[in-house]
């Protein structure tokens, strides 16, 4: 009984959203019976909070839900350094922080082909050597990450906008079951089960995505985007911002192109960023995927780099054909695009 008057304080602490104060009154030493009362809520107020609490305890408890308050062992480290830690996670799945380094990988809503590559890439890379990938569950590239990481038998964390119990984006229902029944990743949320997708979840939740870890890298974010958000969220918890530069004609590239004007490290490949953690890249040899007959013509004409009109010319393809070719090999991790317009095998 009393852990569960003890969480149940903490679900209430939660739902007042004084994070701040919370965690200043908290760091004193108070207990919570203390911090509810220095909080200093009305009697009406605080009773409706405790009837909610309580509510809230039984729903985990049915939908199997962990509880982690910031004053558990549990509570990730890095989260709880930054100023207004989350009272309370809610957390789904395999509690993954416990296990790795981690890095918060965000991104537009909208990807380009070239903004999914990247991350591709850059996670497959990562979680190739042990590192972790944060997001935010989103839509595009969020998706990507997440995708990619457990793709390549990594770990993976989804910061959820909503209760934790919402499928949100529809689309990511698949993704998350994907996460939950791998036992290689987690979802966690910070809001009251059955909280639906509000505007004003998501930059709050961009905090927790970038407290996570002590790396955000943005792969794809226009000037005013959550990826943005998250960015300066990073930089105001003195974390550190890496980009991936983008073309500067592109919408989705102003963002990162600006956040390395503004001194964010400039990351081409995931090898950039095992430098971070001093991991040595472990050596890989790509093996081709089977390989069908109008993907093999491209392969054999890329014998060396080439430029892509050539490519056309020598293959006889029309050219709707060919860039599906093209797009193709390019999602298998096989070729890849140089300045110039010039296109080359990915094969070392």
């Amino acid at each position: 009984m009393g852990e569960e008057v003890f969480i149940i304080d903490w679900i209430q602490l939660n739902l007042t959203g004084r994070y701040r104060a919370i965690k200043e009154l908290f760091s004193r030493g108070l207990s919570t019976e203390e911090i509810i009362s220095f909080l200093g809520l009305e009697k009406e107020k605080l009773l409706a909070l405790r009837k909610r609490a309580e509510q809230e305890y039984k729903r985990s408890l049915d939908l199997g839900i962990d509880l982690i308050p910031i004053s558990s062992d549990e509570y990730p480290i890095l989260l709880k350094n930054i100023s207004d830690p989350p009272a309370l996670l809610y957390v789904l799945g395999e509690k993954v922080w416990l296990k790795d380094n981690f890095i918060s990988v965000v991104g537009t809503r909208r990807p380009t082909r070239y903004g999914i590559n990247a991350t591709r890439i850059i996670v497959s890379r990562l979680v190739e050597n042990g590192i972790g990938i944060v997001s935010g569950f989103a839509y595009g590239i969020d998706t990507v990450a997440h995708t990619e990481a457990l793709h390549g038998g990594g770990y993976t964390i989804g910061v959820l906008g909503t209760g934790i119990d919402v499928v949100y984006p529809k689309v990511n229902r698949g993704l998350r079951k994907d996460i939950l029944e791998s036992k290689r990743g987690c979802l966690i949320s910070e809001f009251p089960i059955g909280d639906k997708p509000e505007s004003w979840h998501f930059p709050r939740r961009n905090r927790i995505i970038s407290g996570l870890t002590q790396i955000t890298l943005v792969v794809e974010a226009s000037l005013k985007s959550g990826a943005m958000i998250t960015a300066g969220y990073a930089l105001e918890q003195g974390r550190e911002v890496f980009a991936v530069p983008g073309n500067i004609d592109s919408e989705n590239s102003q963002g990162t192109n600006q956040l390395i004007k503004e001194g964010a490290k400039i990351i081409t490949s995931g090898d950039d960023i095992l430098e971070e953690f001093n991991v040595i890249p472990k050596l890989t040899t790509i093996r081709l995927p089977e390989l069908n007959e109008e993907e093999a013509i491209i392969w054999n004409i890329l014998n060396e780099p080439r430029l892509e009109d050539d490519i056309l010319n020598i293959s006889g393809f029309d050219v709707s054909r060919f860039n599906i070719i093209i797009t193709r090999l390019e999602l298998k991790g096989l070729i890849e695009r140089l300045p110039g317009r010039m296109l080359k095998r990915k094969d070392g």
